[in-house]
C-alpha cells in the first residue's frame, strides 16, 4: 500500500508556524537592544548633567571666594573682625544660598606690610560653622596699607 501522500497545504501551515515564531523572536530581540540602547543613552545623560552640576558648584564657589578676598584687600572687610564665625551664607544677592564662606588670615613671610588670605568655601551641609563640603580653597596675598592696619587690627 503506497504512503498517504501529503498535501502542499499542510506543508504550507508547519513552514507559516516557523516563520511566525522566527518573526516574534526577531521582534523580543530587537526591542531588548532598544530598551538596552535607551538605558546606556540614559546614564551618560545623567552623568553628563551631575558633571555640569558640579562644574557650575565649583565655578560659583570660586567666585564667592575671589569675591571676599578681594574685599578683603578692598578694606571692606577687617582683617580683625574675622574670627571663628567669620561664615557666610549667601552673598548680598542671595545667589549662593548653598555655599558658606570663612576667611582666614596669617603673616606672610618676610613682608611685615602682607597677609596670606586664605577663602575657603564649604557646601551648606550643617548648621556649625566649618562642617560641609569643601568645595574650593583659595589663597591670595593682602597688602596691609598703614590707614587699613590700624583701623583693622591686624594679627
Amino acid at each position: 500500500m503506497p504512503a498517504p501522500r501529503r498535501t502542499p497545504c499542510g506543508t504550507r501551515l508547519a513552514r507559516a508556524g516557523i516563520l511566525r515564531g522566527g518573526i516574534l523572536l526577531e521582534l523580543l530581540l530587537s526591542i531588548a537592544l532598544f530598551v538596552g540602547a535607551a538605558v546606556l543613552v540614559l546614564d551618560a545623560m545623567g552623568s553628563a548633567l551631575d558633571g555640569a552640576r558640579r562644574a557650575d558648584l565649583r565655578a560659583r564657589a570660586m567666585d564667592l571666594a575671589q569675591s571676599r578676598l578681594a574685599e578683603l584687600d578692598a578694606g571692606l572687610v577687617a582683617i580683625g573682625d574675622l574670627g571663628g564665625d567669620e561664615s557666610e551664607r549667601s552673598d548680598a544677592r542671595g545667589e549662593s544660598a548653598d555655599l558658606a564662606v570663612s576667611l582666614e588670615v596669617a603673616a606672610a613671610p618676610g613682608a611685615p606690610d602682607a597677609m596670606v588670605a586664605r577663602a575657603t568655601v564649604r557646601t551648606r551641609g550643617a548648621d556649625v560653622v566649618g562642617e560641609g563640603t569643601i568645595v574650593v580653597v583659595a589663597e591670595r596675598v593682602v597688602t596691609l596699607r598703614s590707614e587699613r592696619r590700624s583701623a583693622g587690627g591686624a594679627r
